[in-house]
């Protein structure tokens, strides 16, 4: 997997791009976690590399959990580069809400005795 970075002061955005090992025609921006390098976004880009896409890891910056005021304008900026290089279909991928996680505390049925 050759990895290759982006700056916001060169690129417009930080990220991480994870080619598929085949050529593909589908990308994806993550943005699932804190940081575009994290064990979260590596499973996430082994699961869609197993489904033929290629991924565009996107954070606000290292170690950063701020995507709730992030500029709208740095998700374009990643599109364009990913439409230049070929990629007809585009998606965006996100963490799922808390309440969807499996380790998540749900209240037993079952009364204790």
């Amino acid at each position: 997997m050759q990895k290759q970075y982006f700056t916001p002061e060169k690129d417009g955005f930080y990220g991480v791009f994870y080619p598929n090992a085949t050529p593909v025609k589908k990308a994806f921006i993550a943005m699932l976690g804190d940081s575009s390098e994290d064990r979260m976004v590596i499973s996430g880009v082994k699961w869609l590399h197993k489904r033929g896409c290629s991924v565009m890891a996107m954070s606000p910056g290292k170690k950063d959990y701020g995507h709730h005021d992030y500029p709208l304008e740095r998700v374009g900026r990643a599109v364009e580069v990913l439409k230049a290089w070929g990629n007809e279909k585009l998606g965006i991928v996100g963490p799922p809400p808390r309440a969807w996680w499996p380790w998540r505390r749900r209240p037993s049925s079952r009364t204790s005795p």
